[in-house]
């Protein structure tokens, strides 16, 4: 039971809770969620010694957070999309829109009008435009970070189930950390080590 109410598993479900309200445009809700399960990631990090799993639970922690802010984002656009679409469904549906000027009248106002309403609703596009593009080119950097920490993450596990067991009283030659070489030649680098110390 204990391991079913650990911090990582109590945040894992908050984070899957959130995105399931992100989903239903519940953005709020989904925001307490991350800001819950990154509570938790802080607590499961305060009660690990792994080197390797404190930075997997801070590159969570720090998905949370930022997922709390894109979050936000995303109901700004919302909203901003919102008033955009009811300014142009009330331009296209307004009286002054669906009534016919009288013959031989020109109407110049109404014209301007409708010019100012949809240049400034075409600006509030370019700025949306210009938010999302900023937004996107955020998110690229941040997915190519994570793309190389994993890498990383991953090189350093394979290199530590691949490299044999250390002896603790015994240090490595020279006192320099081995690069990842195949086990048939690092054992012929002992030999070969081992043999020149003999002599």
């Amino acid at each position: 039971m204990e391991v079913m109410d650990s911090p990582l598993n109590r945040a894992h479900h908050f984070g899957r809770k959130a995105d399931q309200l992100v989903a239903k445009e519940k953005f709020e809700e989904a925001i307490l969620c991350h800001s819950k399960a990154a509570e938790l990631m802080k607590e499961a990090l305060s009660v690990t010694q792994s080197e390797q799993v404190r930075l997997s639970l801070e590159l969570q922690r720090d998905r949370h957070l930022q997922q709390q802010r894109l979050i936000k984002m995303s109901r700004k656009q919302t909203k901003l999309k919102e008033k955009v679409l009811v300014s142009l469904i009330t331009d296209c549906t307004s009286p002054t829109a669906l009534q016919s000027p009288p013959l031989g009248w020109k109407a110049a106002k109404d014209d301007k009008t409708r010019l100012e309403e949809q240049s400034t609703a075409i600006a509030d596009l370019w700025k949306l435009v210009a938010v999302l593009l900023l937004e996107n080119k955020r998110l690229l950097e941040e997915h190519e970070k994570l793309k190389a920490e994993n890498a990383s993450l991953k090189r350093d596990l394979y290199e530590e189930h691949q490299s044999p067991p250390a002896s603790l009283d015994q240090p490595s030659p020279l006192g320099m950390k081995l690069l990842h070489v195949p086990p048939d030649l690092q054992q012929e680098i002992q030999l070969l080590l081992k043999t020149a110390n003999d002599s």
